[in-house]
């Protein structure tokens, strides 16, 4: 099967089986995150109390585990929904929200991600290089540094290597590694980085595709994919009164059209080239 055919199956299952995504994750950005799950397909459900994790899980098809709003408490959930997961054999996303900037989320990050349990990593570049040196310097939780290529797919190549993993970067081009395969895929609009909530939605819409993605790896790139032609999409809908608030409320409508109408984008779309 060529990627194109991989990526058109995802789509059917993902439409067919309505993926469940139980999220833990920040109160800044919960409901953006629901309306991109449903948007998606998929079936959204935020619960973050330890005493339901087990049975929420077992209901689930992937785990997200956001750290945009720590606490010790969600950070038990976490630990506890992460361990749940992997022996039930769904995937787990991790979104290292501000590792660069925090120590205490930084070292929550390389906790789970030494334990094995988490599948793929989808962050921007300042949280991607934090988890590879395993330190924090910089501030809050936007990446402040623009690499280059090179640099780039170094970094997501080598991350993935450490911790058995897939890593998503995400930025001004995107980038991908399992370990063994390093790709770029461009796509995308400089106005995500003028709403809240861009790169969490980001990391669900990857999550809906590697619930139901027989390759992770696959379903992991073809989010990345989806979300750059959602925000080109609602970027060229815009009026030239319109910006960032009107910007976030196509994107919405575009990861839609995106997935229900992905035949037509099929057409023009060259995977192969990602690289």
């Amino acid at each position: 099967m060529n990627m194109k055919e991989s990526f058109a199956q995802i789509i059917e299952d993902l439409q067919s089986a309505k993926p469940v995504l139980h999220h833990i994750t920040n109160y800044v950005t919960a409901r953006d995150c629901a309306d991109a799950a449903l948007a998606m397909g998929a079936s959204p459900i935020m619960a973050d109390n330890a005493e339901e994790i087990a049975e929420v899980i077992a209901a689930s098809d992937a785990l997200v585990l956001n750290l945009g709003t720590i606490s010790e408490a969600r950070m038990e959930a976490m630990e506890l929904a992460a361990g749940t997961a992997k022996e039930a054999g769904i995937p787990v996303v991790l979104d290292p929200v501000g590792v660069m900037s925090s120590s205490l989320r930084l070292e929550f990050a390389l906790r789970l991600l030494q334990a094995g349990y988490i599948t793929i990593v989808r962050g921007n570049y300042g949280e991607c290089k934090a988890l590879l040196e395993q330190e924090t310097d910089g501030r809050g939780v936007d990446s402040v540094q623009v690499p280059d290529q090179g640099e780039a797919l170094k970094t997501v190549k080598d991350a993935a290597q450490r911790y058995q993993c897939i890593f998503a970067m995400t930025g001004v081009v995107d980038y991908i590694s399992d370990g063994k395969r390093a790709l770029m895929i461009n796509g995308g609009n400089p106005l995500m980085t003028r709403i809240t909530g861009g790169g969490c939605m980001t990391t669900t819409v990857v999550t809906a595709c590697a619930a139901v993605a027989e390759d992770k790896f696959a379903g992991a790139m073809l989010g990345l994919i989806i979300m750059g032609q959602a925000a080109e999409l609602a970027a060229g809908l815009l009026e030239k009164k319109d910006g960032p608030g009107m910007f976030k409320v196509r994107l919405l409508d575009s990861i839609y059209h995106v997935v229900t109408k992905w035949n037509l984008i099929m057409d023009n779309l060259h995977p192969e080239k990602a690289n």
